[in-house]
């Protein structure tokens, strides 16, 4: 009987050891992982799409009108990030709107990186603060989102977060 139970704790304690290899085994950071955008990554032409939303008002309660929730038609957005500091936004809503944004971006410093044996920083978001000839004002948060390995847009806490593709490397094709 000694025998059965020393034999089968030896194979639990092999598939537990096993078992706990392999999960922290795909765990390893790989270069790629740990240094995600380097300042010059974030360069070129980003588009993504946000959805349908509620609005909301200051407080963050949805705003009703006529019994009916006030909707915020979805949006395709696309930034073009260029080298010099210079950003754009052109913003396309689903109504056939088109709204047209320029002012700049910066990164952000928090979200700053480095490298402890390249000595190389990493952008991890920057911000985009723009504005249109009408005088409205847009400030937009773009975000590596390192578990997911995409980049995130986040305008206010009242709009929804969508995600951004890189259609382009190549801001010259924007001007």
């Amino acid at each position: 009987m000694y025998r059965i139970k020393s034999s089968l704790s030896q194979h639990i304690r092999i598939v537990l050891t096993l078992s706990i290899f392999a999960l922290f085994a795909g765990c390893e950071a790989t270069p790629e992982q740990s240094a995600p955008f380097l300042l010059e990554d974030w360069n070129g032409v980003w588009k993504g799409v946000q959805s349908d939303y509620a609005m909301k008002d200051a407080a963050g309660n949805i705003i009703y009108i006529q019994g009916q929730e006030a909707q915020v038609k979805s949006s395709t957005f696309t930034f073009s990030i260029d080298a010099g500091g210079e950003a754009s936004l052109s913003q396309s809503v689903a109504d056939g709107r088109l709204m047209q944004f320029q002012g700049r971006w910066k990164a952000i410093p928090s979200m700053i990186q480095l490298d402890r044996k390249t000595k190389q920083q990493f952008v991890l978001g920057i911000s985009c603060e723009l504005s249109a000839s009408s005088g409205a004002y847009r400030n937009y948060i773009l975000q590596m989102d390192t578990l997911n390995r995409s980049v995130i847009c986040q305008g206010t806490p009242r709009e929804p977060l969508f995600e951004l593709a890189r259609v382009s490397q190549d801001n010259d094709a924007k001007r």
